[in-house]
C-alpha cells in the first residue's frame, strides 16, 4: 500500500517536481493512515488539516466539560487564595511573583461568569484545557495517528494531579501549557521553516517567567534543539529576539504591578513584617529592582533545593515512580518508554528535544525537597502524556507496515491500523472511567484522600463554602485599627473579604 501510495503520488503534478527527501515538510502528505516506514529515521512531520483542528477543539471542550462540571466553586485558602486575591487586587505574589499571570487572568475575570473567586479558579481550567489541545497537536505533529494524539491528551485530562490542580487557582497547569505551547511552535516552524514561529515560540518562553519558572527549565533543551536544527543567523535571530521581548514584556509588568504598590501586596502583607528571617532588612527592598531579586532569588525556598543529594535523590526518585504510576494507566506508562523510543529512532531531533525537556524539569524535581512536590511534577507529566500518545502511534505504525508487507493491495493494514489505535486508547483511558464517572455525579473531583492534607488544602472539597464563610465571620467582627494574627492559609481570604 505505501509504495502504491508513493508511486500514485509521482502521478499528480505537483509532487512529481520534487523527491521525496527534499519535498518541504510543509509540503508532505498527510499520512495519518499510512504511516513512514517504522524504521525510518528522518521521517518528516506529519501534516495538520482541519480535521486537526476540529479534534483540538474536540479535546478543549471534553476537557472544559469536566473541569467546569468539577470547578471549585469559590474562595480558596494558602497559595489559591492569595491568587484569587492578587488577581483582583493586582498585586506581587509571593516569589516568583507570577505578574503575567496576574495580568492575564485579571483581564479574563472581567467576564461576568459568576462570582469572582469562581473565575479565577475557571482560568485555570481554561489554560489547562488549551495545553491538553496543544498536547493532541503535537502527538499528531510527531505521531500522525489522530487517536494516539488524542489518547495521550486525555489521559493527562484525568491525570488526579493535573485535574485536581485545573480545577483551582493555581499555576501548574498553565506552566504546562506553556511548555506544550513551546512546543508546537517549535514543531511548526520545523515543518513550515516560518520564522514566526520561532518567535513566537521566544515570545512564550520570556513570557513565563512571570507565570512559573519551571517552563524555564525547558530552556535547555529547546537550546539543544536549535542547535541540532537552525542552520541560518535569521532562525537564532528570530528566537533570540522573541525571547527578548518576551522578557521585557515579562519585565514591564512586574514594574506596573510593583507601582500600583496594592495594600493586600505580598511585600505588606508579609515580607516587610518578616524580611530578617531571610537576612535582609527593609532597606534591601526600597527599589523595585531590589524587590525582584528578592522574587526571583526565591530566598525562602532555596533551603530546600539540591540538600543531602545522596540520600534526597534515591528516594525523590521514588516518588517521582510512585506518583506516576498511581497517575496514569499502566498501559500509558508502558507507551511512554515505547514513545521516547521511537521519537529518537525516528526523529532523533524532536525525540532529543522531548527527553532533554523532561529530563530538565525531573532533575529540579528530584532535588527539590518540599511537602506538595507532586504538583511540580505536572510540566513534566504533560511530556509524557505526549509520549504516551507516540507510543501509541509507534505501535499502530508497526502494525500496519508489518500487515502491509503481507497484504499490500487490501485495507486490512489499515484498519488493523485503527483497531490498534482503539485498543492503545481504552488501555490509557479504561482503567479512569470509573473516576470520571463518580467526580461527574458528585459534581466535584473524588478521588482525593479524606485523611489526606489535598482534601482541605487548599480547596477544601467537603465543605466547599466553609473558606469564605470564615473567614466573612472573622472580618465582620474587626474593630478599626485591629491586629489580626493569622496562619498563612487565611491570611489571603481575610484580605478577598475585605475587599
Amino acid at each position: 500500500m505505501v509504495k502504491r501510495l508513493q508511486t500514485r503520488g509521482r502521478e499528480k503534478g505537483p509532487a512529481r517536481a520534487a523527491a521525496p527527501e527534499t519535498r518541504p515538510a510543509h509540503l508532505t502528505t498527510d499520512v495519518a493512515l499510512t504511516g513512514p516506514h517504522p524504521r525510518s529515521s528522518t521521517a518528516p512531520l506529519h501534516g495538520l488539516t482541519r480535521v486537526d483542528v476540529v479534534l483540538a477543539v474536540l479535546v478543549f471542550g471534553l476537557s472544559m466539560a469536566l473541569y467546569v462540571r468539577t470547578l471549585a466553586p469559590g474562595l480558596l485558602l494558602g497559595d489559591s487564595g492569595e491568587f484569587q486575591t492578587l488577581v483582583y487586587t493586582l498585586g506581587m505574589t509571593h516569589a516568583t511573583g507570577y505578574p503575567v499571570y496576574l495580568l492575564v487572568a485579571h483581564v479574563f475575570t472581567r467576564l461576568p461568569l459568576g462570582e469572582f473567586a469562581y473565575r479565577v479558579n475557571l482560568f485555570t481550567a481554561v489554560m489547562a484545557a488549551v495545553g491538553l489541545a496543544l498536547i493532541y497537536v503535537n502527538g499528531r505533529l510527531l505521531g500522525g495517528w489522530r487517536g494516539a494524539a488524542f489518547g495521550g491528551a486525555v489521559a493527562l485530562a484525568v491525570c488526579q494531579v493535573f485535574w485536581w490542580q485545573a480545577v483551582i487557582a493555581e499555576l501548574y497547569v498553565i506552566a504546562a501549557a506553556l511548555v506544550a505551547g513551546i512546543l508546537s511552535l517549535l514543531l511548526l516552524w520545523r515543518q513550515t521553516a516560518d520564522w514566526r514561529f520561532l518567535m513566537l515560540a521566544g515570545v512564550l518562553g520570556g513570557l513565563s517567567l512571570g507565570v512559573h519558572n519551571t517552563v524555564a527549565l525547558a530552556a535547555p533543551g529547546v537550546v539543544l534543539y536549535l542547535c541540532l536544527t537552525a542552520r541560518s543567523k535569521s532562525a537564532w535571530l528570530a528566537a533570540a529576539s522573541g525571547a527578548a521581548l518576551g522578557v521585557a514584556l515579562a519585565f514591564g509588568a512586574f514594574l506596573f504591578i510593583d507601582a500600583l504598590d496594592a495594600p493586600s501586596t505580598y511585600y505588606n502583607t508579609t515580607l516587610r513584617h518578616g524580611v530578617s528571617a531571610w537576612g535582609w532588612t527593609a532597606g534591601d527592598i526600597d527599589s523595585p529592582l531590589e524587590r525582584l531579586a528578592f522574587l526571583f532569588g526565591a530566598r525562602q525556598f532555596q533551603m530546600f533545593l539540591f540538600t543531602d543529594l545522596a540520600t534526597n535523590l534515591p528516594v525523590n526518585a521514588q516518588q517521582y515512580w510512585v506518583t506516576l504510576a498511581a497517575m496514569f494507566a499502566p498501559g500509558a506508562i508502558g507507551l511512554m518508554l515505547l514513545g521516547f523510543a521511537a521519537a529518537l529512532a525516528r526523529r532523533w531531533r524532536e525525540g532529543l528535544l522531548l527527553s532533554a525537556v523532561w529530563l530538565g524539569m525531573l532533575m529540579f524535581v528530584l532535588n527539590y525537597n518540599i511537602g506538595d512536590i507532586q504538583v511540580f511534577y505536572i510540566p513534566s507529566f504533560s511530556v509524557l502524556a505526549l509520549a504516551a500518545g507516540l507510543g501509541a502511534a509507534a505501535l499502530q505504525d508497526a502494525v500496519q507496515w508489518a500487515l502491509s508487507r503481507l497484504a499490500a493491495t487490501r485495507p486490512w493494514p489499515m484498519i488493523m491500523g485503527v483497531a490498534t489505535g482503539l485498543l492503545m486508547l481504552a488501555a490509557m483511558l479504561l482503567p479512569k472511567l470509573g473516576l470520571v464517572t463518580a467526580a461527574w455525579r458528585a459534581g466535584h473531583i473524588t478521588f482525593l484522600d479524606p485523611d489526606a492534607w489535598e482534601s482541605h488544602y487548599p480547596y477544601p472539597v467537603a465543605f466547599p463554602e466553609s473558606t469564605h464563610n470564615v473567614a466573612t465571620y472573622v472580618v465582620d467582627r474587626l474593630e478599626d485599627n485591629a491586629i489580626l494574627f493569622s496562619t498563612w492559609d487565611k491570611v489571603y481570604p481575610y484580605y478577598f473579604v475585605a475587599h
